[in-house]
């Protein structure tokens, strides 16, 4: 399954990064990183892609992110971190995918 190709402007690009490790969809992810869209960027309420990814029970995604340097204790508005997420769900497979068992 393809993807469009990025265009638009950051804020842009960075939803689609969100979109992306929400639907699991890791080619599209390394696209959008390799070409600098932030890792970290958050929308209006502070969720950034790894905690799309987390909510939407996507290991995959979240372990990639993670590798290119997603931060687990980034909070968002509501003060909630995405170790916070990943810990309330009690998904070993998400766990180990963000490496959440080595106290990282």
């Amino acid at each position: 399954m393809g993807f469009a190709p990025v265009v638009g402007s950051g804020p842009d690009q960075a939803a689609r990064l969100r979109a992306a490790a929400a639907d699991g969809r890791t080619a599209e992810l390394e696209t959008l990183l390799a070409q600098g869209v932030p890792v970290d960027a958050q929308d209006d309420d502070g969720t950034t892609a790894l905690m799309k990814s987390i909510q939407a029970d996507q290991p995959a995604a979240a372990a990639l992110l993670r590798r290119h340097g997603a931060n687990l204790d980034q909070k968002d508005r509501a003060g909630v971190s995405a170790r916070d997420m990943a810990r309330a769900k009690h998904d070993p497979e998400l766990d180990q995918a963000l490496r959440l068992d080595d106290g990282r």
